[in-house]
């Protein structure tokens, strides 16, 4: 009963601190730096499409906050949509 109410609380704690970060870090303008200063190659002839820049510039400060490895943050991203 305990523990379901502190991994409650833990979530909603992730929750809070992503929201604070979204209202102070402008990531499309980051985003928009980081296409500008490393233009990705050309998809015309196919291929998979990469992820979007901006989810990436938001998994690098993930990583950041959170001290995780790469395998680290893409579990914690597939693994719940709050993160």
């Amino acid at each position: 009963m305990f523990v379901v109410q502190q991994r409650k609380a833990k979530l909603e704690g992730y929750v809070q601190t992503l929201a604070a970060m979204d209202e102070l870090i402008d990531f499309a303008a980051m985003a928009a730096a980081v296409d500008k200063a490393c233009p990705r190659a050309d998809r015309s002839k196919g291929g998979r499409p990469p992820y979007p820049t901006e989810a990436l510039v938001r998994m690098v400060f993930l990583q950041g906050l959170y001290n995780l490895s790469d395998e680290q943050c893409e579990h914690q991203v597939l693994d719940r949509m709050s993160f």
